[in-house]
């Protein structure tokens, strides 16, 4: 995909409004992190940021007003490596397909999203990931269930139930399903 030259009316008030870029050459075309907490990013901040960025390696954002449209423009971000997205409340198994995708993908948290462990069961093919955070509310019977099924699908994935880091805030070690 070949970027503009120039900005777009509606790029130009982007990149002014969230970065104070008024001309293309000054965006920096490799980002390591974006991190936002509580912010109104949307699918639209996506779409201009995937315009012009090639390569994010880390993507923390609780909170937001992302769809998965959003997640479906990130797949235009080489190297991406985390994707925290705890709380995206719009957030649905649809973006599973682009997650699937994204083959730099390591960690993935998607807690307190509609995403279920169910839905991982039946939609997950990505055999790069090794850290999956998710929330369930399913019995531990259930759960050992689709563990098995999971551990099928990507062999290499440690799984943490209701957790969003593989420490707490002490240091000890949160357990993963597998």
């Amino acid at each position: 995909m070949t970027t503009p030259a120039k900005f777009t009316k509606e790029e130009k008030k982007f990149w002014q409004r969230h970065y104070r870029i008024e001309k293309p050459d000054r965006i920096p075309a490799d980002w390591y992190r974006l991190h936002s907490a509580d912010s109104d990013f949307g699918d639209e901040y996506f779409y201009f940021l995937s315009l012009r960025l090639f390569s994010l390696e880390d993507i923390y954002l609780k909170d937001s007003q992302i769809t998965d449209q959003s997640i479906k423009y990130m797949l235009n971000f080489k190297n991406l490596h985390t994707l925290f997205l705890r709380k995206n409340r719009f957030l649905t198994n649809q973006s599973i397909q682009y997650f699937n995708q994204m083959q730099n993908l390591k960690r993935l948290d998607i807690t307190r999203t509609e995403i279920t462990l169910a839905d991982l069961c039946e939609f997950l093919d990505n055999t790069n990931l090794l850290k999956i955070f998710i929330d369930s509310d399913e019995t531990e019977e259930e759960i050992m269930a689709m563990a098995s099924i999971l551990k099928a699908k990507v062999p290499n994935c440690s799984i943490y139930l209701n957790c969003c880091h593989s420490t707490d805030v002490f240091g000890t070690s949160n357990k993963p399903i597998f």
